[in-house]
């Protein structure tokens, strides 16, 4: 007969051996494997696209060519809706008196819309207003006679013009001659109208004076802003259109400009959108609606949820060079993609953008 066969017995020490070569090994393996895809999901995968946070921007321009002679607000000041942040002083005369006639305008057209009660203050504030549009006219008229005049005066000094220089001398002959007669003419009428209100201010009763207070402020203001202009003291003050941020100074005190160019920057302090660049090949198609997740690139990863606001109809330059950091030139398709909530972004961030492409007919949020 054979012996029974009996398993031989396997010391514990000899199991724990086994167990920390060949099981633990394999059970750290997995787990170091589903936490690398984990991290790789949440942190190393590559964005779709990387998108920038923008807010509205504003120039400051000058209205007129001018010398800059005052900048209240430097680069980083916070300002308020309202706020001078420059003054600049006309180098033409003639434009600072369109500015002051076209305000002047604007207040006959208040004159001629108010209420039938206070109908005897308006007409006489409203020839008061006719008394200074051509007291302009007429500084308008005798600036065009001098520049005429100085012109006729450098042409003369030809000895043996040629035919060009007899048919322009002849025309600015003429332009200073009727010049000359819209300053006569003007003056008179400039006379005229100052002894009509002179004759009104002392018949009108003592309570249709009482209305023309703030009418004659109004009128003080302009009327001073006029003897300035006359003198060339005449400051034109530029004043913030929004609350915000001075991102810029393109300009400094004693520099001249030209008309409608910049002095400041002015970005608001609140963002507007997320702004990206999709480049060709497309992984997918865009669309108004899609579901974005927007990661920032803080050192603690802030993730939330958007959606695609706009789409662009055509290619654009990318000109960020943090949205593209080749030397080579590149086009892209924009998209604005809406603030995702309860997170903190400023304006210029760079933001990593994830579209769903499951979600593009699904409702919007």
């Amino acid at each position: 007969m054979r012996p029974n066969k009996q398993p031989i017995p396997i010391p514990l020490a000899r199991k724990l051996q086994f167990m920390q070569t060949k099981i633990v090994p394999l059970i750290v393996l997995g787990m170091s494997a589903i936490m690398a895809a984990m991290l790789w999901k949440e942190a190393i995968s590559p964005a779709m696209l990387v998108g920038e946070v923008r807010a509205q921007k504003f120039n400051i321009n000058s209205p007129v060519a001018a010398e800059v002679i005052r900048i209240h607000s430097q680069q980083l000041t916070m300002v308020k809706a309202g706020d001078v942040i420059a003054e600049v002083r006309a180098t033409n005369t003639r434009q600072s008196l369109d500015l002051l006639q076209n305000e002047l305008n604007l207040l006959r057209i208040e004159a001629d819309n108010s209420d039938a009660k206070l109908r005897e203050t308006m007409d006489f504030e409203r020839l008061q207003l006719d008394w200074m549009i051509e007291k302009i006219n007429l500084s308008k008229a005798a600036s065009v006679a001098k520049s005429a005049a100085a012109t006729l005066e450098i042409t003369q000094g030809v000895t043996t013009p040629p035919a060009a220089i007899g048919r322009y001398q002849q025309e600015t002959q003429l332009a200073k001659e009727a010049a000359d007669t819209e300053v006569i003419e003007r003056q008179i009428l400039v006379a005229t109208l100052g002894n009509r209100i002179e004759e009104l201010r002392h018949s009108m009763d003592p309570t249709t004076q009482d209305n023309l207070k703030t009418w004659k402020k109004k009128i003080t203001l302009v009327e001073e802003r006029f003897q300035k202009i006359a003198i060339g003291q005449e400051a034109i003050q530029l004043r913030a259109p929004i609350d915000g941020m001075i991102t810029l100074v393109l300009r400094n005190m004693g520099e001249n400009v030209l008309a409608g160019e910049p002095l400041l920057q002015l970005t608001a302090v609140e963002p507007k959108s997320i702004t990206g660049y999709l480049r060709q090949p497309f992984p997918l198609e865009p669309a108004i609606g899609q579901k974005v997740e927007v990661r920032t690139h803080a050192k603690k990863h802030l993730i939330g949820n958007a959606i695609i606001s706009r789409v662009g109809v055509h290619f654009e330059p990318i000109l960020n060079p943090a949205l593209h950091p080749n030397p080579t030139p590149e086009v892209g398709l924009p998209i604005d993609v809406s603030l995702p909530p309860h997170i903190k972004l400023r304006p210029g961030e760079l933001v990593s953008l994830m579209i769903s492409p499951s979600s593009a007919n699904e409702p919007a949020l």
